[in-house]
This record gives C-alpha cells, structure tokens and sequence, in this order.
C-alpha cells in the first residue's frame, strides 16, 4: 500500500496535468458542477504545479530552489494581502488565501508549461 502511494505521489509530482484532470474529473462525477469541480481540480493540484517546478529547475539547473520558492510564495502572500486589505479596508484570511491559491495556481502552471518547453528544447538540442 506504501509503493502503490509512492508511485501516485511521483507521478502526480511528475504529471501535475493528470492530477488535475483526475480531479476534474471525479469531482464533476461527484458534484455535477463544472465551476465547482473545476475549482477543487485548481485547489489539489496547485501544490503538484509548486513541486514539478522546482524539480524541473533542479533537473534544468542542478541546484535546489525551494527555499526561494518558499520566500517567493510568501512575499506574493503578503502582497495580496496589503493589496486586498489596501483595498477592501478589510482583513479576510480566507478569501486572501483563496485568491493566493489561485494566483500560485496560474503562475505554477505557466512556470510549469515554459519550464517543460524549455526542458525538450535543450535535450533535443543537446542531442544534435
């Protein structure tokens, strides 16, 4: 049972894509509604987009970046924060977290896309 979690971990590391769609896909089942499945899908796999990027930078770059990943991901916390407190003249952790969570899901999954092309590029190029 441990091997059988350790594989779906690693290829839920290694293809966020599928966790997501995995999730899409259950939840629609589940719940019958695309915005809420959708966004549960957004939800779980934000944090396999957060740990495939910084595999790939490992593997493109040979040195570990997660401490700056780290850093990064609560400087953007705390400047959606001020900027929706900036705005609102309102502190809702809840919804501050929710936007957060949305926007590392975007800037993850654009990171993860570039870093996978980038990725190809160079091997193949590599190999000429």
């Amino acid at each position: 049972m441990d091997e059988l979690l350790a594989w779906l971990l690693a290829t839920f590391v290694t293809m966020p894509l599928l966790a997501f769609f995995l999730v899409y896909f259950f939840a629609r089942k589940l719940w019958k509604r695309k915005r809420k499945s959708f966004y549960a899908a957004v939800n779980v796999s934000t944090l396999f987009f957060i740990v495939a990027v910084h595999f790939l930078l490992m593997i493109l770059s040979g040195k570990s970046y997660l401490w700056y990943i780290v850093l990064f991901l609560l400087l953007m916390h705390m400047l959606i924060a001020i900027g929706y407190w900036r705005k609102k003249e309102d502190f809702h952790f809840a919804v501050i977290f929710r936007l957060f969570w949305r926007a590392s899901f975007l800037l993850f999954f654009m990171l993860y896309a570039g870093l996978l092309v980038y990725g190809m590029v160079i091997r193949v190029s590599g190999n000429l």
